[in-house]
Order: structure tokens, then sequence, then C-alpha cells
């Protein structure tokens, strides 16, 4: 107990006086003392504990006693520790993954591989007030945009691994009386979260579940119906900083609804445009390197939707879509004669991880410049375009917040032609395994 703590509590015993204390309230003061003065080694007690002590032995009534519990109690609140205010969360992955090559269109083979990989995340969240919360996380990894896996024997000599800022962002949401009830409306800034990605199936096409966005977004709310929410989504993210030109950057706005057919019956979809603009040499180098082949911008429209049908008990089956297009993708010079601007993927989900098993299936068909390559998820088609194939995955929680996860990729390029698909087509044909142990904390 800290002297300013001791000294207001003593004069809320002594009633005000502590100066000239009765002989009741001196041995008050020196109970109250002694715990002040006792050594440095011991714990501090919990002034509950001492309160308690005081009308134990008569110095203080029952209504003393309550006066000061809730005086203690709301100084508590008020001076509450910042680190007792941040919810910490994290998970630990461990993961053996295997490649099978078959004969690429460049006339190689890639020799099979098999290697085991770690995934080690922690965040918080600090809720400052009721309005503001400044969320962050650090990750594993080897400094890839995309990926926050450590390979085993990566280093050399059992060198020690590295740690990266994954997020780090402020959260201020509106106070209800700015928006009304039913609506929520929040902005997010710094390195944030990904807000247009959803969990409705596996969101594979457009970015990589490792990717956090620099920059700031709005998002909006409402539910109008008992059975209705719908959301909108606008943000501005900076992805090269340029001190001598303009930065390539995007925007990007996302509308979506969710309703609730019946009980056992939802559906929901949305919309999204995508902006990439002002965008340099070195960005579109890095978008041939995994696939693409234009020097045009990225404008692109993507649709997506669901549906989930839970009339069957512990087997729930939910239905997957996604459409993107890029209306700026310049024509390929090749004997396919097209711009090569969309993508497209349909998928399944059966069951729950929880109760038996949840298994999936999806296909996909990505073209060349149907989005920037660099962004899309890492696994699926080893993160590149003019691609195409199909993914298997099944969950199942073997003990509470551990689960055993299997996923399986097999992909091919879409088109051969050199020399300007030759970084998508290099080792296209593969089958990746991917078997996890995942335990959230």
């Amino acid at each position: 107990m800290g002297p300013v703590r001791w000294a207001r509590l003593c004069v809320e015993v002594t009633g005000g006086d502590p100066v000239k204390p009765t002989h009741t309230k001196a041995l008050a003061l020196i109970v109250l003392g002694s715990f002040v003065t006792a050594p440095a080694l011991a714990e501090e007690p919990v002034i509950g504990e001492v309160l308690q002590i005081l009308k134990d032995r008569g110095l203080i009534d029952e209504a003393k006693h309550s006066e000061l519990v809730a005086k203690n109690s709301s100084y508590e609140e008020e001076h509450k520790s910042l680190l007792g205010r941040i919810e910490w969360s994290g998970d630990f992955r461990a993961r053996l993954e295997n490649f099978w090559h078959s004969e690429d269109g460049l006339g190689s083979q890639r020799a099979n591989r098999t290697r085991a990989r770690y995934r080690l995340r922690l965040g918080g969240k600090a809720r400052i007030n009721d309005f503001t919360k400044v969320v962050f996380r650090i990750a594993s990894g080897e400094g890839d945009h995309r990926s926050t896996n450590r390979t085993l024997g990566k280093g050399d000599d059992f060198d020690p691994d590295s740690i990266f800022i994954d997020r780090a962002y402020i959260e201020l949401k509106a106070p209800k009386g700015w928006i009304g009830e039913g609506n929520g409306l929040k902005l997010l800034a710094g390195k944030t979260k990904n807000p247009f990605r959803w969990k409705n199936g596996k969101d594979y096409m457009l970015f990589d579940s490792d990717v956090n966005p620099e920059g700031g977004a709005l998002l909006f709310e409402t539910q109008p119906l008992e059975r209705l929410r719908a959301y909108l989504t606008a943000g501005y993210y900076v992805i090269d900083e340029n001190s001598k030109s303009e930065d390539p950057h995007f925007t990007g706005i996302q509308g979506g609804v969710d309703l609730d057919l019946s009980e056992t019956l939802r559906l929901g979809g949305r919309a999204s445009w995508y902006s990439f603009a002002s965008l340099n040499p070195a960005f579109l180098e890095r978008a041939s390197n995994v696939g693409a082949a234009t020097d045009d911008d990225f404008r692109v429209l993507e649709l997506a939707g669901y549906l989930k049908v839970e009339s069957v008990p512990d087997w729930p089956v939910l239905l997957y879509g996604h459409y993107a297009r890029n209306v700026d993708a310049g024509r390929v010079s090749t004997s396919t004669g097209s711009d090569e601007d969309t993508g497209w993927g349909v998928g399944v989900e059966l069951g729950d991880k929880k109760k038996f098993a949840k298994l999936g299936f999806g296909y996909y068909r990505l073209e060349a410049n149907f989005f920037p390559a660099q962004f899309i998820d890492s696994d699926l088609f080893d993160g590149k375009t003019n691609r195409k194939g199909f993914t298997f995955y099944g969950s199942r929680q073997i003990l509470p917040g551990t689960d055993l996860n299997i996923t399986l990729f097999k992909g091919e390029e879409l088109h051969g032609a050199l020399p300007v698909y030759a970084s998508s087509v290099k080792d296209a044909d593969r089958i990746r395994l991917q078997t996890d142990i995942v335990v959230k904390f």
C-alpha cells in the first residue's frame, strides 16, 4: 500500500482527523501502519483484507466498513493498471509440410520436399476507455508479408528466430448517441487487420490471411431488422511510401448483408471495389514475379456469397463462391489473346470440428492479371496467379483449445506461353500437403 493511499485511508478511518485520534482510532492507525512498515519482501496485503481486520476487531463499525469498501472499489476502478486492462490472446501452430512435384511447362521437375514449420502469435487489446482500444500482435516469421511461419533449421546452428510486429493499430468506436441504437461505427488506423476478409468459407482469392495493410478504415454496420445485418467498409492503405513521388496505394469499398431466412437457413453476400493506383515499376515487378503479366493499374470488382444450412444437427453445410474481375487489365500478348482478368472460386464445407469434424473442398481458377498476385493466399498455388486447381481440407478439435488440421492443395498452370508466363509456370504442377496442430490460448 503506497503512502498516499495509506494517508487517505487513515483519514477515512479516523473521521478526517488523523493528527488527534482517540485511543480506538490510534489502534486502527497502528494496524494500518503495520502493513505499511512490513518487510519489503512480504506480499502486500489486499486493502479489503485490512478493512475486514479493522471491522473484526471492532475498530470500525459495519456502516463504516461498507463505506470504505465501496470507496476502495471505486478507487481501484479509476486507477486500474493499464496492464490489467489488456486482454491477451495467442496461438501456436506446429506444421509438417510435404511437396510432390511433377514436370512443369519449362521441362524441369523440382525435387520433392518435406519441411517442419511453426507459427507463434501473441496479441493484446488494451481498452483505454469505452470508446478507445489499442490492438497489437507480434508474430514469428521470416520477413514474408504473406507468412508468419518459421521453418525449422532455417538459420545456422540453432540461431535465435525473429519476432515481428504483425499488427499495431488504434480502434475508435463512436458513441451510440452519435449513430443510434442498432448501429456501429469504428475507425481503425495503423497496421490493421484486413477489414475486407470474412470467415464464410475459405477467403483465399484476394488477400492472404497474414496480409495486414497499413493505413486506415471506417467500418459501419447496422441491423435494421431482427434477421438482417448490413455493413459498409471503406479503407485507404499505403503500399510503398515514397519521398520523391506518389505513393503506390489502394482504396477499398465493400458492402454486404447477412440474412437469417429461418432458424436453420442463412445467406449473405458482399460486393467490393479495389483501386490500386500510382503503381511504380517496383510494384509491378513484384506482381510479375508471382504471375501477373500486365503493366496497367488494377481496379478490381469482387462479388462473393454464401449459403449456410443447419437443418441436420452437428452437420451444417456451407456453400460459398467468389468472383473477381480486373477492369483495367491490359491484353496479354500470347496465344490466348485475352486480358486474363478474371478469378473465381467455389467451395463447400460440411460438419463441425467440435462435434465430429469439419470437411471442405474448393476449386479455384485465377487468371494472371485478375488481382495483384503478391497479395493472394501464399498456400493456394504457392501464392501465384495463372493457376488453377483444388483444395481439400479437414479440421478436428482433439482437445479443448487444440485442433488437428489437414489441408491438401493440387495446382497447375492455366497457360504456358513463354516467356510472359515463365514465373507462374515454374513448379506449377505440384501437390502440397499441410498437417497442423494448432493450440489457442
